[in-house]
């Protein structure tokens, strides 16, 4: 048998036991048809119809290749193509060719070296020649096997007998049956007459057809094809082609569905994030198909995302995902199958890969769409789309139950954790109804809400309004060093009064951070916050009837730790909080001889000391004020500032009629303002509050008052909002009285005193009359009450006489 080594290949005769792998390995695999003719065993005599070369070379290639991995003899006879075309197919899936030929492996052959002695096609002597090359090769070579394929198509070149090779067909397979040997006969179907075809599939035990390697049904022994219904002459209705090309059918659609049925039950037990990840080797099994690749629909960003891709040969399916992106949303956004057929070829894949030629693109709901690809023409018929489309509905089925599965999971979990906060604050609320003062209402909340998940730290801060921040007043879960190590400022100027702190304490609604690391409401205490651990967090304001008490903030250890069902019944204990603690502290004034103690901060105070403030530039300290019938003295007090500016500025506004220097030591000047038009401090006096201090700049005025026990927090703040708009109620305290008969004092020293005393003798007071040396004479508070000296000496002696006598008496 003669070698065709092909140019440039030497010969060996090299024995068998020393020949080397001419396989380098299987990553070199690329032709996407490829059956499973690598599982066939020997004595085997096998038909491959075929169309393409690709299809040709997707079953002999592997064919060979797996002979040469297990070191059989392998025969190549070509005749429908070239040598250097089967060579090339051989390269490209990995055969070492030149080493092959060289070692004596593989050899090549035309057809006339074993089908054409004599330029006549003689079956006796071609099975003679199988034979012999059979011997040679194990006998002599040492061999285990032998492997030889040829190309049929030399039967239709010239006059030769047709029957004789249906005869040569059937006598190969006692032939094969009785030696070490595996044949493969090739006939390209689109050169051969149905009639010819018919009669070579019922020749043939084993079919090569559509990619896999079958048990041939319309296979006949050569004892039962002389007469009867099987002759070969019997030619009525569909050729047996047709008849396979069926049934291939059939089977696909049958494995097809096996691998549907197998592949539902699969994923109806898988969630989401798994199911996404199965997709496309799911379409690949059941589809039979070369590539597949998943878009996933990202309801955050509002895109289709290339989750993941799967192919039988390509390394990457990214290139072929872009180009068909645009298909895909089409598909996606009106829900309809788009079936691709005859497909441009694509520059960007590798020329060695086959290109894609149909494909298809399918929907599975609001979820996304899967793409697969077939680099053979018109694969998706209507069978076919039908299979895809319920593969589609299935995976949209498999997804709708995750979801469901993980709603009803999420909200379980939601209502377990709901159950147990609501426990905590059962608990809190009958603890509350126990806590006598304020301290203890606060120390309470902040150790039960850190001892329940999932809470790892909580406090209670409140205003500071002399240092504007805002500050402890308790706390709980073992962090107390984060308060030292951040500052929350309260004027909303800087970064440090922007965050959700502050902004719950100034807009008395909650303020929620769902994950630390990505809110910028906290980017100047995210790395201290992080530090401890901190990943969400939750300020709660603490408001009754328009009161503030503060603001509760809990933080947790989770990103989205806190879900909304929880931020609505924590808002609702805020307000629990803060009504116990107003009626802790109005219970604490009546039962014990306190006052109740606001603070509250006016914006843009629009009476006369407010102007004054806002024209000169500076900052007004109130001192006090007297009135009666007419109009009231209002005495102050200012810092740095010029004190002619502050009198020219004061003479020029409306409803101050006089105002006078009373004092000045270089850096604090006092005034008294004769004003005829009411004021912040007037109005507080005439509601029966004792104003502590008042001062008034050109934004804000920051007053502190004491409250008698009869008089009700809410009803005086709203009555001096709606006077001044811009009042706001920082915080309430409860605290002693510095003289235990301070009221009881003050009311009988108004019951002996008559008006005018009153007046001249606080007149005395407020203007440094008592001093020494004295800030004012009394012929100028004569002067500045528009009386005669005497008659003011008359009753501020009255007056002191009168106070000398209750305080003496009572002694």
């Amino acid at each position: 048998m003669t070698n065709d080594p092909g140019p440039n290949v030497p010969s060996s005769n090299t024995p068998h036991a020393a020949r080397s792998q001419h396989i380098p390995g299987r990553a070199a695999d690329r032709f996407e048809f490829e059956p499973n003719v690598e599982e066939i065993d020997l004595h085997h005599h096998i038909a491959v119809l075929y169309e393409t070369p690709q299809q040709q070379f997707a079953a002999v290639v592997p064919f060979i290749r797996d002979g040469l991995e297990r070191g059989d003899r392998c025969i190549y006879i070509y005749d429908d193509n070239d040598r250097d075309a089967v060579a090339a197919a051989m390269r490209e899936a990995g055969i070492d060719v030149d080493a092959a030929v060289a070692s004596g492996d593989l050899s090549f052959h035309s057809k006339d070296d074993p089908f054409l002695q004599d330029d006549e096609f003689d079956p006796d002597a071609t099975i003679d020649f199988a034979t012999e090359t059979i011997r040679e090769a194990t006998e002599e070579d040492g061999y285990d096997a032998v492997r030889i394929t040829g190309e049929m198509t030399f039967v239709l070149d010239g006059d030769h007998d047709i029957d004789q090779m249906i005869e040569y067909e059937h006598a190969l397979n006692d032939v094969f049956g009785t030696q070490p040997v595996l044949g493969i006969c090739q006939y390209n179907v689109t050169r051969f007459d149905p009639e010819i075809l018919n009669q070579i599939i019922r020749a043939h035990p084993n079919l090569v057809y559509d990619g896999t390697v079958r048990q041939n049904f319309y296979y006949l022994p050569s004892e039962e094809i002389v007469g009867g219904e099987h002759s070969p002459a019997d030619q009525s209705g569909p050729s047996l082609l047709d008849r396979v090309t069926a049934y291939e059918q059939l089977q696909r659609r049958e494995q097809g569905l096996s691998a549907l049925s197998n592949a539902t039950q699969e994923l109806m037990q898988l969630d989401a994030g798994d199911i996404t990840d199965r997709i496309t080797d799911i379409v690949r099994e059941v589809l039979d198909v070369t590539v597949a690749w998943v878009w996933v629909y990202d309801e955050t960003t509002g895109e289709l995302e290339l989750q993941s891709g799967s192919s039988r040969d390509y390394q990457t399916v990214t290139t072929l995902a872009d180009r068909y992106e645009e298909q895909a949303w089409q598909a996606f956004v009106t829900g309809q199958t788009e079936v691709l057929d005859k497909l441009s070829p694509d520059i960007s894949i590798d020329p060695s890969q086959p290109q894609l030629q149909s494909g298809i693109i399918v929907p599975f709901g609001r979820h996304g769409v899967f793409c697969a690809g077939s680099s053979h023409p018109n694969v998706f018929d209507d069978p076919t789309v039908e299979l895809a489309n319920t593969v589609g509905a299935n995976i949209e089925t498999a997804l709708d139950r995750a979801d469901r599965e993980r709603t009803v999971e999420e909200r379980n979990e939601q209502l377990e954790r709901l159950n147990r906060i609501n426990q905590v604050i059962r608990e809190i609320g009958e603890a509350l109804v126990e806590a006598d003062t304020r301290d203890d209402i606060e120390e309470m909340v902040c150790e039960r809400l850190a001892a329940a998940d999932p809470y790892r730290f909580v406090w209670i801060g409140e205003q500071d309004v002399e240092t504007n921040t805002i500050t402890s007043r308790a706390s709980a879960g073992g962090h107390d060093g984060y308060l030292t190590s951040v500052t929350i400022t309260t004027d909303g100027n800087g970064p440090t009064g922007q965050g959700p702190i502050n902004t719950a304490l100034q807009t008395q609604t909650v303020q929620h951070v769902q994950d630390v690391l990505v809110d910028p409401a906290v980017k100047p205490w995210r790395e201290t916050t992080l530090a401890h651990g901190f990943r969400s967090c939750i300020s709660i304001p603490l408001v009754y009837e328009q009161t503030s008490y503060g603001v509760l903030t809990l933080y947790s250890d989770e990103p989205n730790g806190i879900d909304e069902m929880e931020r609505d019944v924590l808002a609702e204990l805020g307000e629990t909080i803060a009504h116990s603690i107003d009626a802790a502290e109005t219970r604490e004034t009546l039962q014990t001889d306190t006052v109740t103690e606001l603070t509250l901060t006016v914006q843009g105070l629009d009476d006369v000391l407010g102007s004054l403030a806002r024209e000169v530039g500076c900052e007004i300290e109130f001192d006090g004020l007297v009135q009666n019938d007419g109009p009231v003295h209002h005495f102050f007090t200012t810092q740095d500032i010029d004190s002619d500016a502050v009198v020219a500025s004061g003479s020029q506004i409306a409803g101050i009629t006089d105002i006078e220097l009373i004092s000045d030591d270089e850096t604090r000047c006092t005034f008294e303002a004769t004003v005829t038009e009411p004021t912040l401090a007037s109005h507080v006096v005439d509601q029966q509050a004792a104003l502590q201090s008042l001062s008034i700049t050109d934004d804000t005025s920051t007053l502190v008052v004491d409250l008698p026990p009869t008089t009700e927090v809410r009803k005086f703040v709203e009555t001096v909002r709606s006077v001044y708009p811009g009042t706001d109620l920082v915080t309430r305290h409860t605290r002693n009285r510095s003289i235990a008969s301070q009221q009881d004092l003050r009311d009988t020293l108004d019951d002996r005193l008559t008006d005018r005393q009153r007046e001249i003798l606080e007149m005395a007071y407020l203007s440094g009359f008592f001093e020494s040396p004295r800030t004012r004479t009394g012929d100028e508070l004569s002067t500045a009450l528009d009386i005669s000296q005497p008659t003011f000496a008359h009753h501020l002696r009255a007056a002191e006489r009168k106070l000398c006598e209750l305080v003496f008496e009572n002694a």
